[in-house]
């Protein structure tokens, strides 16, 4: 079975991400990862990576794009 796909999370976390200046790559893929989340499932269903990629993203987030 596929993994749920979100696409208002998907928008959302695309433009939040431009918003605070996350580099590009990183967006799109946090972008897939937030949208494919799946609520009750330990760690939203994210595998090892998926969480890297979240943690290299949320200081930019956190700032506000004032980094």
């Amino acid at each position: 079975m596929s993994k749920p796909f979100d696409a208002n999370l998907y928008g959302a976390t695309l433009r939040a991400c431009e918003e605070s200046g996350v580099p590009e790559d990183l967006t799109y893929k946090a972008a897939v990862i937030i949208a494919s989340d799946e609520a009750g499932k330990p760690d939203l269903g994210r595998t090892p990576q998926d969480q890297e990629i979240i943690k290299q993203v949320l200081p930019y987030l956190q700032s506000g794009g004032k980094e």
